[in-house]
């Protein structure tokens, strides 16, 4: 049997982003939409997240993200039915 050309190809997925704090103040919404690839993980996520908002790329490497209310590393993988957060940094006055 001939393989389809399109077997490798991973399926587009939107997935809706809760953020806060001044997220939500950028974003005007306390969630967003946003298109990533099955298979894909949190930092591609964050990516589609920063190049939809670019205001927030200082933030990219230090966005606080949740995975199911659970902080989860960058290299997560997610799917369409997870709940994923985005938080700004947390900074502490001295």
């Amino acid at each position: 049997m001939e393989k389809n050309k399109f077997d490798d190809r991973m399926n587009p997925m939107k997935i809706t982003v809760r953020v806060y704090g001044r997220y939500k103040d950028i974003t005007g919404k306390d969630r967003v939409q946003l298109d990533v690839t099955e298979g894909n993980t949190l930092q591609d996520v964050i990516n589609a997240f920063v190049k939809q908002y670019p205001a927030l790329q200082k933030d990219k490497n230090r966005i606080m993200v949740t995975k199911n209310k659970m902080f989860a590393s960058f290299d997560t993988i997610v799917t369409q039915e997870d709940e994923i957060t985005l938080s700004p940094p947390v900074v502490s006055g001295g």
